[in-house]
């Protein structure tokens, strides 16, 4: 990954929540901390994602990308335990532990159609395809 597309994945994140309503993003916000944290969240996700997409990657290179990225997983880890340890009081709330679940799930647990999944998971399927279309 080069730092034109580490920078791309980085500020996605950040366009996502200047997509967000004013009223969410305000310090004031009850949900404030939670939802920067699962922007931040989001928007690591994308850089690391984004880290492995090389073409003809092979198992050493792979190696040096997982021991340049680790901070950048130590952070999600951390972001995660606090996201999971807050409580959302507003549908924004809501909707911002939506989009991490959205960003850290496969494209197929995301279609709500896909009978193999369980009834909860094809719900939840639902909620993030929705959190993700509002937000």
């Amino acid at each position: 990954m080069n730092r034109r597309s580490t920078i791309r994945a980085l500020t996605s994140g950040a366009a996502a929540a200047a997509l967000a309503p004013a009223g969410a993003r305000a310090a004031d916000h009850p949900d404030a901390e939670l939802i920067a944290a699962c922007d931040r969240y989001v928007a690591l996700h994308a850089a690391y994602n984004a880290a492995f997409k090389e073409p003809g990657l092979t198992i050493e290179r792979e190696e040096q990308i997982d021991l340049r990225i680790a901070p950048v997983q130590i952070e999600m880890e951390q972001l995660l335990e606090s996201i999971t340890h807050m409580q959302a009081s507003t549908t924004a709330g809501v909707a911002a532990i939506a989009r991490v679940a959205s960003a850290d799930s496969d494209a197929g647990d995301r279609d709500p159609t896909n009978r193999e999944l369980y009834i909860t998971d094809r719900i939840l399927a639902v909620l993030m395809r929705d959190a993700g279309r509002l937000a």
